[in-house]
């Protein structure tokens, strides 16, 4: 099932890769129902929704918290610091956000 949507953010790490996007194809005021970030595992290749909690942003960092960790990023990198302890992932800023065709294979068979 694939569907239409737009590629907020993109952030790479070697192991992981993290980014938001906002499905088109629903009509909601509720935001919970039109976005959403995603973790993807390399190795697995195991897609996960990550829980957003809260946002801010303060002199060009932005902040995001999710109930998995603490992402922090600008235009050019940024940091996932998990809850669970392990270690921190060091992300480049991809842009434009176009996610890769894995990446994309990987979204809708998320939502199927």
């Amino acid at each position: 099932m694939s569907f239409p949507y737009r590629s907020l953010f993109l952030f790479e790490a070697d192991t992981a890769t993290i980014f938001e996007i906002k499905r088109l194809d629903i009509q909601s005021k509720n935001p919970a129902h039109l976005y959403f970030w995603l973790h993807f595992d390399n190795a697995s290749g195991q897609l996960s929704q990550l829980d957003f909690e809260d946002m801010s942003t303060e002199d060009g960092e932005h902040q995001r918290e999710f109930s998995q960790g603490q992402l922090r990023f600008n235009t050019t990198d940024g940091t996932f610091a998990p809850t669970d302890g392990s270690l921190p992932l060091t992300l480049r800023t991809i842009t434009p956000p176009t996610l890769p065709a894995e990446l994309e294979t990987a979204l809708f068979a998320f939502f199927a």
